[in-house]
Formats: C-alpha cells, sequence, structure tokens
C-alpha cells in the first residue's frame, strides 16, 4: 500500500484542465501531508487565479520557475515521496529536480477518479 506521507504539487495549468479542480483538490488534501500549486505565472497572477479559486494550499511557487519551486519544497518539506502532477507541457521538468516524481494529470484524474473538463461538463450549466 502506498504511503501517503507525499508532497504533491499540482501545475496550475493541470488544475485548471479539470471539471472540478476546487473539488480534487480538497480529495487529494486529504490523502497528502502537503499539497500546493507551481506555476511559471508571476506571483500576482497566480495568487489571484489561485485566491479566486479557493484552493487551500500549503504552499505557492512564488516568482520562480517551477523547477526552482520543487527543489525548494523539497528542501522545506520532509516526507517519504514528492510527487509533480502536470501536464504534456510540463512533464519534462522533473528530470532536473531530483527525488521528485512527475504524474500526468490523466493518469492522476484517472487514480483518483477526477473527471477532465471537456464540452460536455463546460456547458453543464447551461440552461
Amino acid at each position: 500500500m502506498p504511503s501517503n506521507d507525499l508532497t504533491l504539487a499540482f501545475s496550475l495549468q493541470a488544475l485548471e484542465k479539470l471539471a472540478r479542480p476546487k473539488r480534487a483538490f480538497e480529495d487529494a488534501a486529504t490523502w497528502t501531508s502537503y499539497i500546493g500549486i507551481v506555476s511559471s505565472e508571476s506571483s500576482f497572477v497566480e495568487r489571484r487565479r489561485v485566491r479566486e479559486a479557493g484552493y487551500p494550499q500549503d504552499f505557492l511557487s512564488g516568482p520562480r520557475s517551477i523547477e526552482e519551486a520543487l527543489s525548494s519544497l523539497r528542501n522545506h518539506f520532509e516526507t517519504e515521496r514528492y510527487v509533480f502532477v502536470g501536464t504534456d507541457e510540463t512533464d519534462g521538468i522533473v528530470e532536473t529536480v531530483p527525488e521528485w516524481s512527475f504524474q500526468s494529470l490523466t493518469d492522476a484524474a484517472t487514480a483518483a477518479d477526477w473527471r477532465l473538463e471537456s464540452a460536455s461538463t463546460v456547458d453543464d450549466d447551461w440552461p
């Protein structure tokens, strides 16, 4: 059985591809030690988007690259595992960051039973 002693970092772009990102984020927070968001967006943009969405995160990446943010997180949070959930655009990032593993959003969503956004989920509120 896998350990829940893990630090989980979502790319902001990955969260935005989920049909219900806040629900998925809250679900993941129940089985992780630390959870947060990393992004290459400016700090102002990242914080505004996270605040508007209401994600209850333990960390944000701040004004740095995703690679720098992951390295910094590794030094601040001591857990057994470090997992970065990202998109196709971010799949090569962890190759340069020791001890982090990459999980594609599609695989993570399948394993955790999170729905990905689709044309049908976008129109759910349409009368």
